[in-house]
């Protein structure tokens, strides 16, 4: 496959350094978003580049590239992962898959409720994204867990998480009236209807919300179990 990718990178003027950053940052980051930075945005327009020769190398290894062109957003799911709007019915054992604590899990829920809350009300901007402040995701975060964080720290951990994965975007969280940026790439992570699990776990009855549908199909359900995998 070396001869392979060998000739690729010479015809898209680029070389085996260039191939092995963007395979790198995508095995470790999972995602690359346009718009995050000078330098990510330099490495989505490489991947452009070498698109065909990144699927077809991570495909060999069982990774699945899914690229939300008008985001500018990549994903890169490990094998066996539960992708977004595409039926998988791959049985090989999921070494790869992501561990997600429940925490982690929620404040994916919570961010998607509260992304499509502004979605409704047309308080998203232009490039996708919809801000909250710091005092209404915790809020909102401690109804759907039935449990408020303990510690700030865990909050910030939390937002590392979310802003590890290119789904939220801010600078400073210390100032009690800061917000973050959710970005539309939340719907990339997010799987089936997800608002009818929170408006169950929040006691809203069909009717007292607008109906807003997503496109694909979503879903990520609630569970009790203290770790789950996307």
């Amino acid at each position: 496959m070396i001869d392979y990718i060998e000739r690729g990178l010479k015809q898209a003027n680029a070389d085996l350094t260039d191939f092995r950053r963007i395979v790198n940052r995508l095995l470790n980051q999972q995602a690359l978003y346009r718009r995050q930075s000078q330098a990510e945005g330099e490495d989505y327009d490489m991947y452009l580049r070498l698109e065909g020769l990144v699927q077809d190398y991570l495909g060999v290894l069982g990774f699945t590239l899914v690229h939300h062109e008008s985001q500018r957003y990549l994903v890169c799911y490990p094998p066996g992962a539960e992708i977004p709007g595409v039926y998988n019915d791959d049985t090989e054992q999921q070494h790869y898959q992501q561990t997600l604590k429940r925490n982690e899990k929620i404040m994916l829920i919570t961010v998607r409720y509260l992304f499509e809350e502004l979605l409704r009300e047309g308080k998203v901007s232009e490039e996708g994204v919809a801000f909250v402040d710091l005092e209404k995701l915790s809020h909102t975060f401690a109804m759907i867990a039935k449990q408020s964080l303990d510690k700030e720290s865990e909050r910030e951990e939390l937002l590392k998480f979310l802003k590890r994965l290119r789904i939220v975007e801010y600078k400073d969280t210390s100032a009690p009236d800061a917000y973050i940026g959710i970005r539309s790439t939340i719907l990339c992570f997010t799987l089936n209807s997800v608002l009818d699990e929170v408006n169950a776990v929040l006691g809203l009855e069909a009717g007292d919300e607008e109906t807003y549908s997503t496109p694909g199909d979503f879903s990520l359900e609630m569970s009790d179990e203290e770790d789950g995998t996307v």
